[in-house]
């Protein structure tokens, strides 16, 4: 048995009903299965294909179908995958008897990532099994806010290389582009915060734009305030998965090429580094070079990532490892201005508003671990950690400033430099597990979480002259950099907080969930490094921010939800009156949110429609009647009043075999409660839409070619403001000034992708992206600079190989 299971083979089992991809697999594996022909009816299976073992074969072959296997004696017994930690994700397909180690007979180790519900890796699916979002392995199900998960099957199909990649792909986000890098909303806020592997909340940086995805093996979005985590701001929070180590050795490699002289080569090898597998590692590098559709605009990367998984004991796992992205970008500068009338200059998509030689230089490394350690079968101790060093300079002149339609001047040019580093440490400890009480299971998380950024950030605006044409601009030449810098800050921003969550069922389908955090530790602190001097000193007194939601399972595969969470954003560092001021209290909210979740398929394909509504009120605004000199911190007053509300509807999965979806549709209206209900965010589209599907066809006729499509789709957006009139008397726009409004029509952009698989170990696909070579804008802003064209039509063609 321990050679049957433990060795290699080949497998190759299309998608198709259970019991007859159970019979092929006992063929293929050698093994006898033993399952009631009940408990297979109605079941269908996605597949598995590939050199593998026996045991990892069967657990992707069961993957999404609500069985799990046990290995007894020489057999191998199908069953229901069992209810374990009341709402929480059992701990994979399989469970192992009489195994010892956890390895006996080539069985799979419960601390391994063959067993983690998380991992979506080889599972072939656009739905995953499980996230941990909320500290706790749960299926989408059972967290009653909207979250995204975009697999690791999408990633490579849509071949979404960087974090912008993903983030257009998302349901309900929307990008703002600039020169330096983008933000992200959702709901018409900002997505503000980041989590990796469910640890402690970090802060962005700046570049995370250009974050690579090789390391990850899924990347979510939760909307709407989490405050329950130290992210309170409503517009949601990221969650990166890392990629683990595997039990299996495995060593993938894939090349890139496409348009403008793009090209990409990866590499990735994990496996066992000690004889029972205990010991596990992966290494992933990346080198990545190419040209843009922007004149003079070129990037490169290379990242190299590695990481040790070791279970210290059969129920103590230790995760330790490293990833180093360096990148450098050129002649970057691609944000667009209009003409003074506010009319659209038209200007081609390759034009560039910055130099030849500006440039951008990024470098980020990060430590990480993590330590679980499990109690029984239902309470484990979890410790996460991680460590980013980063640092950013750029060297850079620009254009800015609208143009006069006549003539094409009104262009100033500026130098930019600066040169930022960035040191962020965060760890979450965390005690989470499942008790009985009166007949039912219920489910407690407690943890501690803290984060410490250290941030010196020197820059230097210089104004070089004017520009007295566009269309035939002269460039400065490139400064010596580093300069003497006119503005030095150091920032360090300190948090820690107590959080807590316990979900009781009163009924067996009925989840009541509450919980809060108790922040009671917020500062910042802001030093002039010119003058040495403390700029300012902000300590937030201690908050506490409550949470709570009701699940009820109405139905088999089907729950209704609602959920109420607090918003909470200190702004202790501006002061209110009269001077010298006190700090101005929090901006306050309350994010709702209530919808119906389903999963079909037994878990294959999972949906969702949710309604929320955001208010937030308090958000600073200048004292009329004592107003802010010269960017002081005073005085100021609350009287920021913004609501936001919508509808969102998801679909993720396998509606029938062979057919991954991903369907997203965002309907927002947001307002400003303080302008006469005028729309806060102007650029966020009232409707947004998101769809990919890709097919793999089904039998030997066609067998290893696949097909996908998909659209990205707004209504229109626009971007309001003030210009000056022209001033008949001089000729110039130096007017009265009266208010404009840029609006951008709706659009869709389509792609395409078509790929063949020659064998289980070789594929080549090829990605065609804006179809119909749609002129478009992505970001649109003011008349003198922010506003960025979307990608022409290009071409990725991807090989990939698995040995």
């Amino acid at each position: 048995m321990a050679q049957s299971t433990a060795s290699e083979r080949s497998y190759d089992i299309p998608a198709q009903p259970l019991a007859t991809a159970i019979t092929s697999y006992g063929q293929q594996a050698g093994l006898q299965v033993s399952a009631p022909a009940d408990l297979l009816s109605g079941r269908t299976s996605s597949g598995v294909a590939g050199r593998m073992s026996a045991m990892s074969a069967l657990s992707r072959l069961l993957s999404g179908t609500g069985l799990s296997f046990r290995l007894m004696g020489n057999t191998v017994v199908l069953e229901h995958v069992p209810d374990i930690a009341g709402d929480a994700v059992s701990l994979g397909p399989v469970r192992v008897e009489g195994s010892g180690n956890g390895r006996a007979g080539g069985s799979v180790s419960p601390l391994s990532a063959a067993s983690d519900p998380v991992m979506t890796e080889g599972s072939r699916s656009y739905a995953p099994l499980a996230t941990n979002v909320g500290k706790a392995a749960q299926s989408l199900r059972q967290i009653p806010q909207s979250v995204t998960v975009i697999t690791r099957q999408r990633l490579e199909d849509q071949n979404l290389i960087s974090i912008e990649d993903v983030m257009l792909q998302t349901t309900g986000v929307t990008v703002d582009r600039n020169w330096l890098s983008s933000t992200y909303n959702s709901r018409g806020l900002n997505i503000s915060y980041a989590r990796y592997d469910g640890g402690a909340t970090s802060f962005r940086v700046d570049g995370m734009s250009d974050i690579d995805t090789a390391i990850y093996d899924s990347i979510a979005l939760v909307r709407g305030a989490d405050g329950l985590f130290g992210a309170g701001e409503a517009g949601g929070v990221l969650n990166f998965t890392r990629k683990r180590a595997l039990e299996e050795a495995q060593l993938q490699l894939n090349a890139y090429g496409g348009s403008w002289d793009n090209y990409r080569v990866e590499g990735d090898v994990t496996g066992p580094l000690a004889a029972n597998g205990a010991i596990r590692g992966r290494a992933i590098g990346v080198i990545d070079s190419g040209h843009s559709f922007q004149r003079f605009k070129q990037d490169r990367r290379a990242l190299i990532h590695g990481l040790i998984e070791a279970d210290l004991t059969p129920s103590t796992l230790l995760v330790a490892g490293f990833t180093r992205q360096e990148d450098r970008k050129d002649g970057f500068n691609v944000s667009l201005p209009r003409y003074r009338n506010g009319v659209d200059i038209g200007l081609p998509r390759d034009f560039n508003m910055g130099t030849p030689w500006n440039w951008i230089k990024r470098g980020t490394s990060v430590f990480f671990g993590r330590l679980e350690q499990r109690i029984g079968d239902d309470w484990a101790i979890k410790l996460t950690a991680n460590h980013m060093r980063n640092r950013d300079k750029t060297n850079a002149a620009e254009m800015e400033n609208a143009v006069d339609p006549v003539n094409g001047s009104g262009l100033n040019w500026w130098y930019f430099q600066q040169d930022k580093a960035t040191k962020e440490t965060t760890v979450d400890l965390n005690a989470q597990g499942s008790f009985e009480l009166f007949g039912q299971t219920h489910n407690l998380i407690l943890g501690v979480d803290y984060v410490r950024l250290n941030q010196v950030y020197q820059q230097l605006w210089t104004y070089i002259g004017l520009e007295d044409d566009i269309f035939d601009p002269v460039y400065p030449e490139q400064p010596v950099f580093p300069p003497n810098w006119n503005y030095r800050n150091r920032q360090t921003i300190e948090r820690m907080g107590l959080y807590g969550t316990l979900r009781i069922h009163p009924v067996e389908s009925l989840s009541l969930i509450g919980g809060g955090r108790l922040a009671f530790r917020d500062k910042t602190r802001n030093y002039d490094l010119i003058t040495n001097a403390l700029r300012d000193r902000v300590e937030q007194d201690s908050v506490f921010i409550p949470y709570g939601a009701a699940i009820w399972d109405f139905y088999k595969g089907f729950s209704l939800y609602a959920s109420v969470a607090e918003i909470y954003q200190s702004q202790a560092q501006y002061n209110s009156g009269p001077r010298p001021g006190s700090p101005l209290d929090p901006v306050t909210g309350r994010n709702y949110e209530a919808g119906i979740k389903g999963e079909l398929a037994d878990g294959k394909l999972t949906g969702s429609v949710a309604w929320y509504r955001v208010t937030k009120k308090g958000e600073a605004a200048s004292d009329p009647a004592s107003p802010p000199i010269g960017g002081d911190s005073c005085c100021y007053i609350r009287d920021g009043y913004i609501k936001s509300q919508g509808v969102e509807v998801e679909l993720n999965g396998e509606i029938f075999p062979g057919l991954q979806v991903a369907f997203g549709y965002t309907y927002n209206n947001n307002v400003n409660k303080r302008d006469s209900d005028a729309r806060y965010s102007e650029t966020t589209p009232k409707h947004l839409l998101k769809l990919w599907t890709d097919y793999k066809f089904q039998g030997d006729a066609l067998k290893g070619l696949s097909i996908g499509a998909g659209v990205t789709a707004q209504s229109s957006n626009f971007h309001s403001g003030w210009i000056q009139e022209l001033n008949p008397l001089t000729g110039l726009y130096d007017g009265p000034y009266y208010e404009y409004q840029f609006r951008v029509k709706g659009y869709a952009i389509w792609s395409a992708r078509a790929g063949y698989a020659f064998n289980d170990r070789f594929s080549i696909s090829a990605n065609l992206n804006n179809i119909f070579d749609k002129t478009y804008y992505v970001t649109i802003d003011g008349p003198g600079y922010g506003n960025l064209y979307g990608d022409p039509r290009n071409v990725m063609v991807t090989l990939r190989g698995q040995f």
